[in-house]
């Protein structure tokens, strides 16, 4: 990035170039820049990629552990001889969901997955409120 000046109305006008196409830089693209200066270091890139991991991870447990949960209470319910009713239905939606945030949370899609984690959670503890 080279800046060059110009005549302009008898005025010193400072412009920056981009590259070879000579296309000026807008105004606010400096400020923009300023709040990247680390992510040429590799040392921030590893940092990024370690802390992704665990959330990863994390996610991946906290999924498990919902499913397990609801697996538990379903194979519960179904061996106690009670009827099969529509809190059975919904743990099993709960454990599906729970199911697809490890899935989701594996393949790096962190935020899909917080939100089945929600909703199996969420699912999971309304169950008991249905008959």
């Amino acid at each position: 990035m080279t800046t060059h000046g110009r005549e302009h109305g008898g005025e010193q006008v400072q412009t920056q170039v981009r590259g070879e196409e000579g296309d000026p830089i807008p105004p606010g693209a400096d400020e923009f820049r300023a709040g990247f200066p680390r992510q040429s270091d590799p040392g921030f890139a590893r940092q990024r990629s370690r802390q992704a991991r665990s959330a990863r991870g994390g996610l991946m447990a906290a999924g498990a552990l919902v499913a397990l949960v609801c697996l538990m209470v379903i194979v519960g319910q179904l061996t106690s001889g009670t009827q099969a009713g529509v809190g059975t239905a919904v743990y099993g939606l709960s454990l599906a969901s729970a199911g697809l945030s490890v899935e989701l949370a594996r393949r790096g899609r962190t935020r899909l997955a917080m939100m089945a984690i929600i909703f199996a959670a969420a699912g999971a503890s309304l169950a008991d409120a249905l008959p």
